[in-house]
C-alpha cells in the first residue's frame, strides 16, 4: 500500500499549502476592490496607535496620554490597550526592509490580517495533524478553515483589529501545547507554548479563554492518567514551562500587570500549577513506599498531602483577601455564566449583557462545518475512548467550551470556527483513511503500513514494547480497526470496503452539494467592505462607489485648524482622530459612560440650550445624515443621556420612548422635533426646519448627503485656553480602573449641566438603595414589560 500512502502524503501537503495560499488570497479581495484602506471603526484607533508607536518609540507609547480623545478629559492609552497588534506592525516595518520589501506602515497594517489569516490556517492544520498524525486530516482541516466565514469576518485585509492576530496566536498556543504532550520526551516544547501564550496576552483580552482552556485540559489529562493507573512527568514539565514562561511574559503587558496572581479569571492557572506539583510530590512518596497507584493507602497519602497544600493556600488567601488583593470576575465574564443584573444605565447594560447566538448565525458563519462538527465530535469521542490521545481530548473539550460560549455571546462564534473546521477535517479524513484501510486489509490481518496514534499518556512500564512506524493514514494496530476487522472477518472484503466508500462518497457529496466554497466566496465580499467606502447602485441601475464618509474625514483634515475639536456621536471618534486627525469628544470606546451620556445629552437638547454648552467644548458638529445615520440612533442617545441626566426625559419614561417618531422619519415626536440632532439632520431639507446660522453654520455636505458638518459659532476661547493649560489636566483613575475623571471647563452652563449628573458610581455605590430610586424602578418595569 506504500504507493497509495506516498500519493496521499504528497497530495495532502499540496492541499495544505494551497489552503494557506487561498486563506491569503481570499482575504486580499478587499484590497483589489477598495484599495489599501483600514476598515470600520476600531481598526482606525489601532492604526493611529501604531503610528504613534512608530514615530515616538516604545517608552513614549507606554506612557502615552492622548489629549485628542475624550476631550476635555483625555485618555491614558499606553496602559489601557493590548499592544501586540501595534508591536507586530512596527516590528514588521523595521524587519521587512532587510528582506528587500519596502512597504508603508499603512500597507503593513492593511495586509497583516491576510498574512495572519494564512498563519492561523497553518496552525489549524497542524492541530488536526496532532489528532492522529494523519496528513489527510491536516490538509482537510486547513482547507475548510482557510475560507471559514467565522474567521473571515475578523481577518479580511484592512480589518486591523486585535482578533486578526489573536486567532493565529491562540491556535499557535494550542498547537504547541498539544505537541508538547505528544510523547514523554516532547515536554520541552512547552516553552514554545508559553511564548505563544505570551504573544496571545499582548494581542487580545481573549487570552483568559486560552489560559483556562489549557488549565482545563491539563487538569483533565492528570485525571485521566489517574483513572488509567499511570503517571506522566511530561505533563507536569510541559505545564510548568508553559505557566512560568507564559506568566513571565504576561506580566510585562501593562494592562495585565500582576492580574495573573490577583484575578479570579486567571488564578486557576496558579492553582493547577500548585496542584500538579502536589500530585508529583505524592507520587514521589508513593513510589518510595512501593504503594499501588489505585490502593487505599495511595488515596490516603494523596489526601494528606493535598489537605496540607490546600490549607496553606487558604491561609494565604485569608491573609490577602481583606486588603482587596484579589479581583472578582469582570462583568463581561460573569455574564457568560449568569444573567446580567441590570444597572439602570442603558449603555452599561448593552455592553455587559451579551447577545446570544441569533437564528441563522451558525448557518451563515459555520455552514456545513457545523454539521461536520456535530458528527465529527461523536466520532472523535468514540475514537478517544478506544485509543486515548491527549490531542483528541483537547479538541473534544475545546469544542464543548466554544459551543457554550458562542451560544451565550454571539461574537464568540469566531472561536467556534477552528473547532468546527478541525473536527470536520478529522471526520472527512477519517472516512478516507478507513475506506482505504479496509480495501487493503489482508487475510492474515497484517497491514501494508503501521503508525502510532500519539498515545502520549501511555505508561510504557510493564507493557509489551512494540515499534510503530509513523505514516499519514490509518494503522492496522488501531484498536478501532482491529475491532472492525474481528467483527467483519467472515464478510467478503469488497462488501465492507464498499460500505466505507459509500460513507466517504456521502461525506464528499454533502460537502459539494452544500455549496460551502461558493457560500464563503460570496460572504467574503459582503463582509469585506471597509464601511467608510462601499459599493451601491443608483435608481437608474448604475453602480457607484460611495466615498462620503472617507471624504468627509478628509475634508475635516484639509479644511479645519489642526487644533479643531469635533463633536459627534461616540461611534465615529476613532475615524475622526485616525483619518481627520482632529480632537474628538469620545474616541469610540464605551468605558467612560458618563462622558458618553454628556454627549448624548448635548445632541438631544434643543439647539439654543445645546449651543450654550457646546461652544465651550467643540468647534464643529459632525453627523451621519443618511437613512441609517444618527437620526435612527438618537433615541438611544437620549436613553443614555437620561440615565445620567435624569431631567432629559419624563420620570415615568426612563427609556425616552417619547423621543422618536410616529412611524416614519417625517413624523417626529415633539421632543425629537426640538432636538439639536433632528434640526441639524433636516436643516434645509424639510420645510420649516432650519438651524439658526448664528448658532450652527453648515460648512460641508458630502456628495450623496450621508454626512453633514456644522461649524459652531461664537466658540469660547476662554474655555479653550483653560482646557489647554497643563495645570488643569487631572487624571486620577479609580482603583483598578484606567478612566480619567478629568475636569470640564468652569463655564457656568457646563457646570450647571454637570451638577445634575447621577454618576454610574453613585448608582452602584454600596449605600445606594435602588428600591427608592424612581428612575431605576421605572427602568426595570419597562424592561419587564418588554420581556
Amino acid at each position: 500500500m506504500w504507493p497509495i500512502k506516498l500519493f496521499l502524503t504528497v497530495v495532502s501537503f499540496i492541499l495544505f499549502f494551497q489552503a494557506c495560499l487561498i486563506a491569503y488570497t481570499t482575504r486580499m479581495r478587499t484590497v483589489t476592490e477598495y484599495g489599501r484602506l483600514i476598515h470600520e471603526f476600531d481598526p482606525w484607533f489601532n492604526y493611529r496607535a501604531t503610528e504613534y508607536l512608530s514615530a515616538h518609540g516604545w517608552h513614549a507609547f507606554f506612557h502615552w496620554f492622548d489629549e485628542m480623545s475624550w476631550y476635555p478629559i483625555g485618555r491614558p492609552v499606553g496602559t489601557s490597550i493590548y499592544p501586540g497588534l501595534q508591536l507586530t506592525a512596527v516590528a514588521l516595518e523595521h524587519t521587512l526592509p532587510y528582506f528587500g520589501v519596502n512597504m508603508s506602515l499603512n500597507d503593513i497594517c492593511v495586509f497583516m490580517p491576510a498574512w495572519f489569516g494564512a498563519i492561523a490556517t497553518f496552525f489549524a492544520g497542524l492541530i488536526g495533524y496532532e489528532l492522529t498524525q494523519s496528513f489527510p486530516v491536516m490538509a482537510a482541516a486547513a482547507w475548510v478553515f482557510s475560507i471559514n466565514p467565522a474567521h473571515l469576518m475578523r481577518s479580511m485585509a484592512g480589518e486591523f483589529d486585535n482578533e486578526c492576530i489573536a486567532l493565529a496566536a491562540m491556535l499557535a498556543t494550542f498547537y504547541a501545547w498539544v505537541r508538547a504532550l505528544r510523547c514523554e520526551k516532547s515536554w520541552p516544547i512547552g516553552v514554545l507554548a508559553g511564548i505563544a501564550y505570551g504573544y496571545m496576552v499582548a494581542a487580545w483580552g481573549g487570552f483568559i479563554f486560552v489560559l483556562n482552556m489549557i488549565v482545563l485540559h491539563a487538569g483533565l489529562c492528570a485525571l485521566v492518567d489517574w483513572i488509567r493507573g499511570t503517571y506522566s512527568k511530561s505533563l507536569l514539565y510541559a505545564y510548568t514551562l508553559f505557566f512560568v514562561v507564559g506568566t513571565a511574559l504576561a506580566v510585562c503587558v501593562p494592562i495585565v500587570n500582576t492580574t495573573p496572581f490577583k484575578s479570579v479569571e486567571q488564578i486557576s492557572a496558579v492553582l493547577l500549577f500548585v496542584l500538579l506539583w502536589t500530585l508529583h510530590l505524592s507520587e514521589h512518596l508513593r513510589e518510595r513506599r512501593g504503594l499501588k497507584i489505585h490502593s487505599m493507602a495511595t488515596v490516603r497519602l494523596r489526601a494528606m498531602v493535598l489537605c496540607a497544600v490546600v490549607a496553606s493556600l487558604l491561609v494565604v488567601a485569608l491573609l490577602f483577601a481583606p486588603s482587596g488583593f484579589f479581583r472578582p470576575f469582570s462583568s463581561r465574564v460573569r455574564a457568560l455564566f449568569v444573567a446580567h443584573t441590570r444597572t439602570g444605565n442603558p449603555l452599561v447594560d448593552s455592553v455587559a449583557e451579551h447577545q446570544p447566538l441569533r437564528d441563522g448565525m451558525r448557518k451563515a458563519y459555520l455552514h456545513v462545518t457545523d454539521m461536520g462538527w456535530l458528527v465529527g465530535s461523536f466520532v472523535l469521542i468514540a475514537s478517544c475512548i478506544v485509543r486515548y490521545n491527549r490531542a483528541k481530548l483537547f479538541l473534544i473539550f475545546f469544542s464543548i467550551t466554544t459551543n457554550y460560549f458562542c451560544s451565550r455571546m454571539s461574537r464568540l462564534i469566531i472561536l467556534c470556527g477552528p473547532a468546527a473546521c478541525i473536527t470536520t477535517g478529522y471526520l472527512g479524513a477519517t472516512l478516507l483513511d478507513t475506506a482505504l484501510s479496509t480495501m487493503f486489509w489482508t487475510s492474515d490481518n497484517t497491514a501494508a503500513h503501521k503508525k502510532t496514534d500519539g498515545d502520549s499518556g501511555e505508561n510504557q512500564k510493564g507493557r509489551k514494547a512494540r515499534k510503530t512506524k509513523q505514516t499519514g493514514t490509518i494503522t492496522a494496530e488501531d484498536p478501532l480497526i482491529e475491532i472492525l476487522k474481528a467483527k467483519m472477518s467472515g464478510i467478503p472484503k469488497w462488501s465492507y470496503a464498499a460500505v466505507s466508500f459509500v460513507l466517504l462518497l456521502w461525506a464528499v457529496g454533502t460537502y459539494v452539494h452544500s455549496g460551502y466554497d461558493q457560500h464563503c466566496d460570496a460572504l467574503s465580499y459582503d463582509i469585506g467592505h471597509p464601511m467608510i467606502v462601499f459599493n451601491a447602485k443608483l435608481r437608474d441601475g448604475r453602480k457607484i462607489q460611495v466615498r462620503d464618509y472617507l471624504e468627509s474625514y478628509e475634508w475635516l483634515r484639509d479644511n479645519t485648524p489642526e487644533d479643531a475639536r469635533v463633536l459627534s456621536w461616540w461611534d465615529y471618534g476613532y475615524q475622526l482622530t485616525g483619518i481627520a486627525n482632529r480632537t474628538t469628544l469620545a474616541d469610540g470606546n464605551t468605558w467612560n459612560h458618563e462622558h458618553i451620556a454628556t454627549i448624548g445629552r448635548m445632541l438631544t437638547m434643543p439647539p439654543e440650550e445645546a449651543h450654550e454648552i457646546i461652544r465651550h467644548m467643540a468647534d464643529y458638529v459632525y453627523i451621519w445624515a443618511g437613512q441609517n445615520g444618527d437620526l435612527g440612533k438618537s433615541p438611544h442617545m437620549a436613553r443614555i443621556g437620561n440615565s445620567v441626566y435624569r431631567d432629559l426625559c419624563a420620570e415615568e419614561d426612563p427609556l425616552c420612548n417619547h423621543f422618536g417618531f410616529h412611524g416614519a422619519y417625517d413624523k417626529p415626536t415633539p421632543s425629537m422635533r426640538k432636538s439639536l440632532l433632528y434640526n441639524l439632520h433636516e436643516n434645509g431639507k424639510k420645510a420649516g426646519v432650519k438651524v439658526d446660522p448664528e448658532l450652527f453654520q453648515e460648512v460641508y455636505t458630502s456628495p450623496y448627503g450621508l454626512v453633514r458638518i456644522f461649524k459652531v459659532m461664537d466658540v469660547s476661547e476662554e474655555s479653550r485656553r483653560w482646557v489647554a493649560d497643563p495645570r488643569n489636566h487631572v487624571c486620577e483613575p479609580a482603583p483598578n480602573d484606567w478612566i480619567c475623571r478629568g475636569q470640564y471647563p468652569p463655564a457656568e452652563p457646563v457646570q450647571k449641566m454637570l451638577a445634575k449628573r447621577i454618576t454610574f458610581q453613585q448608582l452602584e455605590a454600596f449605600g445606594h438603595d435602588k428600591t427608592k430610586d424612581k428612575y431605576y424602578q421605572a427602568y426595570m418595569k419597562q424592561f419587564e414589560r418588554e420581556g
